[in-house]
């Protein structure tokens, strides 16, 4: 009924599984809890974060809270998120085009996984950010300019070294 064909067996609900989807063909990974509740193909949602188009890994700076985030955005906003972290007082610091909204989560996953294996836990709490809470960074520790050149390193390098020494 979701439109998804399964592609290995089925484990548990909370386990993601690996599905290809009768409609555009891409394989995904979401779990039984998810198409229950309504998840259909992350490529063909009509909403939210377009896996398959234009996107951009970007950097935002909070003053007041000392903060700086690492985040995701389509290039081509069906809802602009950079806006609504401005709205929060938040500013952009750098933004980084890349081909798809995979590639730019790929460049922020690794990212992030470098911050959490030195230390960096996250910062500000979802009362204080609402929407990205989890990719906030103590602005003392890791600084914007750290985050714009580990992003770009990651886009000349296929396979940054890590852990990254910036930070």
């Amino acid at each position: 009924e979701a439109g998804l064909e399964p592609l290995e067996p089925y484990t548990t609900t909370m386990t993601p599984w690996r599905c290809r989807c009768t409609t555009c063909g891409r394989t995904s990974t979401p779990t039984l809890a998810k198409i229950r509740s309504g998840r259909r193909c992350k490529y063909c949602a009509r909403f939210g974060f377009d896996r398959a188009a234009p996107a951009r890994v970007y950097v935002v700076t909070h003053a007041q809270h000392g903060a700086v985030k690492i985040g995701v955005a389509g290039a081509l906003q069906r809802n602009d998120r950079i806006a609504q972290h401005r709205r929060l007082g938040w500013a952009l610091f750098y933004e980084h085009h890349v081909p798809t909204g995979d590639d730019a989560l790929a460049v922020e996953q690794t990212i992030l996984r470098r911050l959490r294996a030195a230390g960096h836990g996250v910062f500000l709490t979802a009362v204080q950010m609402p929407n990205g809470w989890t990719e906030t960074f103590d602005a003392a520790r890791v600084t914007a300019a750290q985050l714009r050149d580990a992003i770009r390193e990651h886009q000349t390098t296929p396979a940054p070294p890590e852990p990254l020494t910036l930070f």
